[in-house]
């Protein structure tokens, strides 16, 4: 009898060093299945490479290259749209092709790139025996980053946004996997409840769901590194915050809390400086300066994964910055980096909302400086100031050997 088989179309896989990479690998990583992965070919990240060569799961993968990821999926190439398109399509047919060479019982899919789940589609729908596992990140379907507001961006960059999202992050990607998958695997409840409630048979949809949380490798040295670190107690508080702030990641009440705690205490900056890495909107940063908040709000350059790792384990303070969807019943995005925080077990300062599964989460863990209201976020950062407890807790319930294998269906 031959052993079962697993044909995975993530688009693009480790070790192209990206959020939904890892992720995908991680969900995959404990299944007792050989793979054959079918992917673009992303720039190779050594030090993941590394870590990957260690591990005696990635035996399992067997990874089947196509085009350039850069050229294929151009969220960083706009201009390269037209080829792109045709590397997409090329993807989708080939990946059926590569499928038929052998006898394969599962197949697997990711949201992102949304083209993986047409591929997987195709495959389903001339082999319905095969059992597909889709596998989500973000929304697509009534995802309310489509409707970003643009005013104070270019014509340019309004146009290229705009093509972007229809092409990179169409509800069609979303819609077939929900549809047609036999299992459909998500990061948290929100995510889930959020993308199935917008269609009709939610209950249904929700029965062959699989929540498979975000979790870390331990001996892997990205986890390692911050497992154990010393707790710093620096004169001047630092609170930091790594990842681009956009769309509804905003930070108005937070800029305002802070003018306003800084007009009540002239010396805050000699207490407390938050530090910026990565994008933030021009609009913020007139606002900074507007408000005088120069000396208290640093903003910096975006850092590679290894300086971000050096400079969280340096901080006094984590800073979360949250979508924001005040006035939904559900918030569907989890930050990756809320792991991290929660691995280094140091005070953290989350600006999210209560539909949100970052507060859910930080709630669970016992940490009581969350929220995004004004009123509130002053009196968070008051109590950072102070000689606040850290929670106590175990993260044995992120450990990726925790989640030992999907459900295969036999």
């Amino acid at each position: 009898m031959n052993k079962e088989k697993m044909f995975v179309v993530p688009g693009s896989f480790v070790p192209y060093n990206d959020t939904v990479t890892l992720l995908t690998y991680k969900r995959l990583r404990n299944v007792d299945l050989d793979m054959d992965v079918f992917c673009f070919k992303g720039k190779t990240d050594e030090s993941l490479l590394r870590m990957l060569q260690k591990d005696e799961q990635f035996s399992r993968f067997h990874m089947i290259y196509t085009s350039d990821l850069d050229w294929s999926i151009p969220r960083n190439h706009p201009l390269r749209l037209p080829v792109s398109l045709f590397l997409m399509n090329k993807y989708v047919r080939d990946a059926l092709s590569v499928f038929e060479q052998k006898s394969y019982q599962y197949l697997f899919s990711s949201i992102v790139p949304g083209i993986s789940h047409i591929a997987a589609y195709r495959i389903k729908k001339k082999h319905p025996e095969v059992k597909w596992y889709a596998s989500f990140s973000d929304p697509f379907k009534g995802s309310p980053y489509k409707k970003t507001q643009l005013q104070d961006r270019s014509l340019i960059y309004r146009i290229a946004f705009r093509v972007g999202a229809f092409v990179l992050y169409h509800d069609r990607y979303e819609e077939v996997a929900v549809k047609n998958a036999d299992k459909l695997i998500f990061i948290c409840e929100e995510q889930r409840d959020f993308t199935l409630k917008q269609y009709e048979n939610y209950e249904e949809l929700k029965k062959k769901s699989i929540i498979m949380p975000l979790t870390y490798i331990p001996e892997w040295d990205i986890y390692k590194n911050l497992l154990d670190v010393p707790q710093q107690k620096h004169p001047v508080k630092q609170a930091v915050h790594l990842g681009r702030l956009y769309g509804l990641r905003k930070i108005d009440s937070f800029l305002e809390a802070l003018k306003e705690l800084y007009e009540e205490d002239r010396d805050l900056h000699e207490k407390i400086v938050f530090h910026q890495y990565s994008e933030i909107q021009p609009t913020d940063i007139r606002k900074i300066k507007e408000y005088g908040l120069e000396k208290v709000f640093k903003i910096h350059e975006k850092v590679s994964y290894q300086e971000s790792t050096e400079i969280m384990k340096n901080a006094d303070v984590l800073v979360l910055f949250d979508t924001l969807m005040t006035g939904q019943p559900l918030q569907p995005y989890l930050p990756s980096k809320i792991v991290e925080y929660l691995l280094l077990k140091k005070q953290i300062l989350g600006i999210c909302d209560r539909n949100s599964p970052s507060y859910r989460i930080l709630k669970e863990y016992g940490y009581d400086t969350v929220g995004s209201e004004k009123e509130t976020i002053k009196d968070n950062i008051r109590k950072l100031l102070t000689d606040l407890p850290l929670p106590d807790y175990s993260t044995d319930g992120l450990n990726n050997d925790s989640y030992n294998m999907l459900e295969l269906e036999r």
